[in-house]
């Protein structure tokens, strides 16, 4: 075990697992076992080089079941953890086990979530439970941020009240990825209360703004509850008027088979229970609701963290309530899953009445390993699970690139043993899609395609660097546009748009055939991710075999770091200059950074101002198809223009609409002239010298 966390299960066949761990003298360890489902007590044992054990845990705390272990090493050398349960036969269920090692010589830090804030985006102060933030706003700053680290499962009421002026304040919530994950409500003029049960463990982001007015504020935030919700547990609460919903947290297998069962405790109270179950982006997966009774039964969807909603459904009504969970294991046998070796392909279908497909493999720790689901039917939304035996999910993804295929790139494998693939489609069982695709499983690094000039770049960290090479036509191939008519293809997209992280990430762009011309190849630091932290990369640019460049270098959020190349007729290539890392302008990220893909009735948003004036998306359409394109303002004053171009950013005759006649909704019907790639362009009247801003809602749709 690398410091970091890992899954697992402890239950009749498996009742302790063992892991080792290299070490050396005078480093500090802290081990931590905590149960991720049913009513495991966990035990953890620590031997030492020789065998003998060093440390035992039952409980971190007095009524804190999990456990944890936390000394500094005397000695280096082999450690062994053994994850258990405290009384034989008595307790089982799933567990997350995280090393952290520090101090001299530690070749890993800390992996505590809660160390440190992440890069938001926007300037915030950092707030703990029970303390008073105090602030202001006006019309020149009309909102202020905050963040706080808090544990799976805390119950939390924000409450942001009015100190003077005429403030009228609005509290807003979300998680690491700007998702909204708060419910506020409004108790009297001038205060504002947020309730929410932070789905994970992390920091979050406190909004503070106001529906209208300025003037100063407090900010108070009181940690309620710990709100996670173990299998076999009975909860009791009560509502109150002010409070007539609350929201715990379940953590659940694919597969499981949950029944919750709430009912009044008081019959003369008037309380009338409803359940809810929905997934961390609110997506509700089942509810149940009755007069007194209440109960809810749902098979999940995929292994994750969900939230279980109780509401009192008559809200003025004042009474205690009762909540029990109980669930039925998944059985992986059931799932029939298919062998699939390593440097095969296996052919499978997505259809309504079978919407997941499993596969299972044998692996090692440490081993890379590249899964692809290639749609053979246009038609599928191809979507990709992979999990450990234990059926905890260790990386998932929707689309690789714009294509609808996904593809998990050079994951390390944490252990040995079985891994099971989920082959499946946007939605999953929710999900519309149906089709033929090919599933393929690799082990090692990917072999690059070498070419007549090609580009490589590696880079180190969960980051979202991107490779980018502008061809003699202008054309820009990336992972929106991954191929163009000069015969450059991107042969490989890895983290994009930090979905997936690759434990090795590369990117790769080739030509088989000689074009000569001028060439620019970016290297392109366009996501952090959330870690404000440099990422080392290098980039290696080839004419045939041999190298023409080769830089390492270190790049911030936001640089980019440019070459010219030159090819000539007789199939050189040589560098023009030498490279530099550049800062390009929030216009140029849009204009340049790769186009946003777009799809038919997939309604997209954005927002034009004086620094993005103009945005840019790509959609594959055929010829003779009749179509429209509608941009919605939503906000703001903004005029906007909907522009029509070809792959290579031409402007197509007649493919320019500015607004409707009747409002500023920009609408443009045009019959398709080709079967291929087009650009769609947004801006505003004016352009770059324009005047309105705001966000706007675009919709691509098909009207003949």
């Amino acid at each position: 075990m690398r410091p970091g966390a890992l899954e697992g299960n402890i239950n009749e066949t498996f009742p302790a697992v063992r892991y080792s761990f290299e070490a050396r003298v005078g480093e500090s360890v802290t081990i931590l076992m905590e149960t991720t489902s049913g009513n495991l007590d966990p035990l953890l044992l620590l031997f030492g080089p020789d065998d003998a054990l060093v440390e035992r845990n039952d409980d971190r705390e007095s009524g804190n079941r999990d456990a944890e272990i936390a000394l500094t090493l005397e000695r280096g050398g082999v450690y062994i953890i053994e994850a258990t349960r405290f009384e034989s036969g008595a307790s089982s269920g799933t567990f997350r086990l995280t090393l952290s090692v520090s101090g001299a010589g530690a070749s890993g830090g800390s992996v505590d979530p809660l160390e440190s804030p992440p890069a938001f985006g926007v300037a915030f102060t950092p707030v703990a439970y029970q303390e008073v933030a105090s602030g202001s706003l006006s019309d020149a700053s009309a909102s202020r941020y905050y963040a706080v680290g808090a544990r799976q499962g805390d119950l939390v009421r924000i409450i942001m009240t009015r100190t003077s002026g005429d403030i009228d304040p609005r509290l807003t919530v979300r998680n690491s990825r700007a998702e909204e994950i708060s419910r506020e409500s409004q108790t009297r003029s001038g205060e504002s209360i947020a309730y929410v049960t932070f789905p994970e463990t992390g920091w979050y982001l406190i909004e503070a703004g106001a529906r209208s007015g300025s003037g100063a504020y407090d900010l108070y935030l009181n940690r309620l509850a710990d709100a996670v919700l173990q299998v076999g547990q009975a909860v009791t609460n009560t509502f109150v008027p002010q409070t007539a919903s609350l929201s715990y947290i379940v953590n659940a297998r694919i597969g499981d088979l949950l029944t919750l069962t709430m009912f009044a405790t008081d019959a003369a109270s008037g309380v009338k229970p409803g359940l809810e179950l929905l997934d961390l982006d609110l997506n509700s997966i089942a509810r149940a609701e009755g007069e007194r009774f209440a109960t809810l039964r749902a098979r999940i969807p995929r292994s994750a963290p969900y939230i279980v909603r109780v509401t009192n459904l008559n809200p003025e009504e004042t009474g205690g309530f009762s909540l029990r969970l109980t669930s039925v294991p998944a059985d992986v046998a059931a799932f029939a899953p298919r062998q699939i070796a390593y440097n095969s392909q296996l052919e499978g279908e997505i259809t309504t009445g079978q919407p997941l497909e499993y596969f299972r493999f044998s692996g090692k720790t440490d081993e890379l390993v590249t899964i692809s689901q290639t749609r053979l039917e246009s038609a599928l939304d191809a979507f990709l699970i992979l999990m450990d035996s234990d059926l905890n999910e260790l990386a998932s993804n929707n689309d690789a690139g714009v294509e609808q295929d996904a593809r998990i790139t050079q994951y390390r494998l944490p252990k040995d043993g079985a891994y099971l693939i989920v082959a499946s489609r946007a939605g999953m069982e929710q999900g519309a899609t149906t089709g033929v695709y090919r599933l393929s499983l690799t082990a090692g690094e990917i072999d690059l395609t070498p070419g007549a000039l090609s580009a490589t770049l590696t880079w180190q960290g969960e980051a979202d660097l991107n490779l980018l090479v502008r061809d003699p036509r202008g054309r820009i191939i990336t992972w929106s546009s991954p191929s163009s008519p000069t015969g450059g293809r991107l042969q490989i997209d890895s983290n994009a748009d930090c979905q997936t992280p690759s434990d090795e990430p590369v990117e790769h762009i080739y030509w088989d055939r000689v074009t000569p011309g001028d060439y620019a190849v970016w290297a392109w630091h366009l996501n952090d991710c959330g870690r404000a932290v440099p990422v080392p990369y290098t980039l290696t640019i080839r004419s045939g075999e041999q190298v023409i460049a080769s830089e390492t270098g270190v790049l911030s959020a936001g640089e980019r770091f440019d070459v010219p190349v030159r090819l000539v007729e007789d199939g050189r290539a040589f560098v023009l200059e030498v490279g530099v890392v550049t800062q390009p302008t929030a216009q140029q990220r849009a204009s340049e950074g790769g186009d946003l893909p777009l799809r038919f009735d997939d309604p997209v948003t954005g927002s034009l101002d004086d620094a993005v004036y103009a945005r840019f998306y790509r959609f594959s359409g055929s010829a003779g198809d009749q179509i429209r394109l509608r941009v919605e303002p939503v906000g703001g004053d903004l005029d906007p223009i909907v522009v029509l171009r070809d792959a290579d950013n031409n402007n197509l005759p007649g493919a320019v609409n500015d607004d409707d006649g009747s409002t500023q909704e920009a609408t443009l019907e045009y019959t398709l002239p080709y079967t291929g790639e087009y650009v769609v362009a947004v801006t505003r009247f004016g352009v770059r010298e324009g005047r309105t801003a705001g966000p706007y809602r675009l919709i691509l749709a098909r009207v003949g």
